[in-house]
């Protein structure tokens, strides 16, 4: 379900195995305590397993300053961010936008995202809402992953410029 990997030089930061992870929750309702945060230690348990380093957990609600500052922060001591949360319909849903930003790249339409939008409302007899069209907005050049289990997407965005040699996962 994912799209190819941008072709890249061979030795290319893009085809080096990632060393280091960071996991970023997003959310508010994970930072005051309304919620209790299982995605970090799913995530933690897949990381050693796949033999990824963990060094650093970060959770940030759900404000654009702090969430840019946190991405940065993240990207600057770990190969690979994976983020959770801040991907869904509403206005504070901001993940997308931010590590998009940060990373160089743009936000653009991604018409098999919007074909498992659609179809994922079509099975439950109902009609997707405007602000669902957001959560078809993918990282130019990104990976993208079919949500098996809600209207959200994932991806894998590979960074730009600063950034380069950079991954993130949402």
């Amino acid at each position: 379900f994912a799209e190819e990997k941008p072709q890249q030089e061979e030795g290319s930061a893009m085809n080096q195995k990632p060393k280091t992870a960071e996991i970023l929750c997003v959310g508010t309702e994970l930072l005051m305590g309304n919620t209790v945060n299982t995605n970090a230690a799913f995530l933690a348990r897949g990381l050693a397993e796949a033999g990824l380093n963990l060094y650093h957990q970060t959770v940030v609600g759900d404000n654009p300053e702090r969430l840019r500052e946190a991405v940065e922060l993240a990207l600057s001591r770990a190969d690979v961010v994976i983020t959770t949360g801040g991907l869904g319909p509403t206005y504070d849903d901001l993940t997308k936008e931010t590590v998009a930003r940060t990373l160089g790249r743009e936000l653009v339409p991604h018409e098999e995202s919007q074909r498992w939008v659609e179809e994922y409302f079509r099975r439950r007899g109902r009609t997707p809402c405007p602000n669902n069209q957001k959560q078809c907005m993918m990282h130019e050049g990104a990976i993208v992953f079919q949500n098996h289990n809600g209207t959200a997407p994932g991806c894998l965005i590979y960074g730009a410029g600063k950034w380069e040699g950079k991954q993130a996962v949402l």
